[in-house]
């Protein structure tokens, strides 16, 4: 089996000993925290302790007064929401596609380090796949299998479309990463992403090409929109290449150009620097 897993994780030039180490999974543990407590034990009362913990069945039974300890669940429930529309398809080196595979290997393997569930949503134009929600290293395996397997049978982008599917999917409070281009002609998935936050703990990964941001053509230049296949000469770079604003959300923005895990990282940190600040 462990041969398997880095036979997959080399496939997206990602390795568990240099990428996971001890400093970023102690980062994504502490940046993200289990909703809600659950039972531990009881323990003699102390003065000063909460009188609405008491245990009044434990105390009655050994005629001396019990309060209830709890512990926090740290497990957790994580979707990635992947786009695999034909616009990740692009890339002056690398392919954002190519970056989104590993940004999502990254995820699972931090998710199943934290015994985590994990669910995933594939998404273009429609739901192409949506894995239900388990852990164990097993699962993570067959999941980063099924993604690289994947051939997506849509072109276009429906982020509102995936927003509403797991919309109404998810029982439970989760940590949702939706990992895109968030090149869509519909900018109505903003507002889609603002409802699901209420509920949910939505994380945007942006990944873009630094050509997509800094024009380097001059004068007619022939472009291809690689979700409809329209052919096109244009002085200027498609107004598809300005960014909607992400600002009101917590972002991680990924270039192809560069590596993965710097962005992340301080992003881990920052998200840890701002709970400790609330608290």
């Amino acid at each position: 089996m462990e041969s398997q897993e880095l036979a997959l994780l080399r496939k997206i030039r990602l390795r568990p000993g240099k990428k996971i180490n001890t400093l970023f999974m102690g980062e994504y543990h502490s940046a993200f925290k289990g909703h809600g407590l659950s039972f531990d034990s009881v323990r003699e009362y102390q003065y000063g302790d909460d009188v609405r913990s008491i245990d009044w069945n434990v105390s009655a039974r050994m005629r001396h007064l019990f309060v209830k300890q709890y512990i926090e669940e740290r497990e957790l429930s994580v979707v990635l929401m992947i786009d695999m529309s034909g616009s990740t398809e692009f890339g002056s080196g690398m392919r954002k596609r190519d970056l989104i595979l590993e940004v999502a290997a990254l995820f699972l393997n931090l998710a199943q380090i934290n015994h985590d569930r994990v669910s995933v949503c594939i998404f273009t134009d429609r739901v192409e796949r949506f894995i239900r929600p388990k852990k164990g290293r097993r699962f993570i395996l067959k999941v980063l299998d099924e993604i690289l397997k994947h051939r997506p049978e849509g072109r276009k982008t429906d982020i509102s479309g995936a927003i509403d599917f797991i919309q109404r999917v998810l029982k439970k409070r989760s940590i949702v990463f939706i990992i895109s281009d968030f090149l869509s002609g519909d900018d109505g998935f903003v507002l889609k992403m603002k409802l699901l936050a209420r509920k949910h703990d939505i994380i945007p990964v942006q990944v873009f090409d630094p050509l997509e941001k800094e024009s380097r053509f001059f004068g007619l230049t022939e472009f291809v929109d690689l979700e409809t296949g329209k052919v096109f000469l244009s002085d200027a770079v498609p107004e598809k290449g300005n960014f909607p604003a992400l600002a009101e959300f917590n972002a991680i923005s990924l270039s192809t150009a560069e590596s993965i895990e710097i962005p992340i990282l301080k992003f881990f940190e920052k998200r840890n620097r701002t709970r400790i600040v609330r608290g």
